[in-house]
């Protein structure tokens, strides 16, 4: 298939961005357990969060474990290396966080490594040094948090902070205070993201089962309130408009901005139109939500990378792969022990990077396809035969040379659907 389509771009018949998009997406479909790329086990209990840098260069995971709650780990390959462990480059030691204050999430700053984020359960967003491994910046609230969110925009530097008061907070960076408040939740929220469109949208999901979308630049109210049924619910003045039947722990913006993908414990997954605000009513079927009292990190691959968005959500000790625009349950993952709390996708390598309550970072690679060694039957009926006669010979030594040719090609086939980068 992959020649065919190459074929193709040669001729002119296909688009140029179509190779690729199939080739990413075939790749991640075929995702399994790495043999050739796994992590130095650096925590001693549960992990609560991950997050990939930009240029997926590393990775920090972060959670209750006062060995180490805070570690990053290196993902650079050596060159023709065929087993690599990922290295940790930096940890937070003892003494930094305690065990009884787990961090709930852990982000890095968008556009540079030398800053990452912390919320958690000791009511502190606490802004970090990389290179010096301490805190540079610290904001201060009432209640334990669940989850924070930092914006990618060039206009502002502001960090979304939810937690057990029922409201969302902007902390600005610039200006080391909070700016305002966003009110409207009735319950502790649970989750939160930035919309890589619009730099001032912003999404809010909360124990209060409803999904709120907020314009920074006004807190007089929300700019809607996601209804799971498209206005097809109850009626009445007591009817309250839900996106889920159960808590809204996961929210995750496609890259191109234009649907916004929620997880609830009601054990849906939900796609919804940013523009509309509509529910896109997919039907994915039961997702086992596992996640009840904490964010759970689900991602989206990248719209310029593969042909259709894929959903991966934790759910138990698996993860699965939802084609987005279908629905269609593409793979399940399995390989941890424990409940599966965060995954993160690498763009550059198609790796998926998954953690949770077993204490493990597990990679997830491309499955390698085995070599096509099947004999050829023309070639040992050409040798079998014993020529008698001139025409014979001759009739014997084309087939053996055909035998010869489809053999050549059977080596070179060693991949089914691989192609060489270098031959760009």
């Amino acid at each position: 298939m992959m020649l065919q389509l190459l074929d193709a771009r040669q001729q002119g018949l296909d688009p140029p961005w179509l190779l690729p998009k199939v080739y990413s997406s075939q790749r991640l479909e075929q995702l399994q357990l790495s043999k050739e790329k796994e992590f130095v086990r650096s925590h001693q209990k549960a992990i609560n969060s991950l997050d990939i840098d930009e240029d997926g260069q590393y990775i920090i995971s972060a959670g209750n474990d006062i060995y180490g709650p805070i570690v990053i780990h290196s993902l650079t390959t050596p060159p023709g290396s065929t087993h690599f462990e990922c290295p940790v480059v930096a940890r937070v030691f003892p003494g930094s966080l305690s065990e009884s204050n787990a961090v709930s999430v852990v982000q890095w700053y968008p556009h540079d490594t030398g800053i990452f984020t912390t919320s958690s359960a000791d009511q502190t967003l606490k802004i970090w040094d990389t290179n010096e491994l301490k805190v540079v910046e610290r904001f201060s609230f009432s209640k334990p948090l669940y989850t924070h969110s930092m914006a990618a925009a060039e206009s502002h530097c502001l960090v979304a902070v939810g937690g057990s008061e029922c409201k969302v907070v902007l902390c600005d960076l610039q200006s080391g205070s909070s700016t305002h408040i966003l009110r409207g939740h009735r319950k502790p929220v649970m989750s939160l993201a930035w919309s890589p469109l619009n730099q001032n949208l912003l999404a809010s999901g909360s124990q209060d089962n409803r999904i709120f979308l907020w314009d920074v630049r006004r807190a007089t109210g929300p700019l809607a309130c996601l209804d799971q049924h498209n206005g097809g619910g109850a009626s009445g003045s007591a009817a309250v408009v839900t996106a889920h039947s159960g808590y809204v722990n996961g929210l995750c913006f496609t890259s191109d901005g234009l649907f916004l993908c929620s997880f609830g414990t009601d054990h849906r997954v939900h796609v919804w139109d940013a523009f509309t605000c509509r529910n896109t009513l997919i039907n994915y079927g039961k997702v086992f939500n596992s996640l009840s009292h904490q964010m759970s990190g689900l991602c989206i691959s990248s719209h310029s990378q593969t042909l259709s968005p894929l959903i991966c959500v934790p759910t138990g000790s698996d993860v699965i792969m939802l084609e987005m625009l279908s629905g269609k349950k593409l793979r399940t993952l399995k390989g941890h022990y424990g409940k599966v709390t965060s995954c993160v996708l690498n763009p550059y390598t198609e790796e998926l990077y998954s953690a949770g309550n077993d204490a493990n970072v597990l990679a997830w690679s491309p499955e390698v396809r085995p070599p096509n060694r099947k004999p050829s039957s023309s070639r040992s009926v050409a040798t079998a035969s014993a020529p008698s006669t001139s025409a014979s010979l001759s009739v014997g030594a084309s087939s053996s040379s055909a035998s010869r040719g489809s053999a050549q090609a059977g080596r070179m086939n060693v991949y089914e659907d691989a192609w060489s980068s270098e031959e760009d």
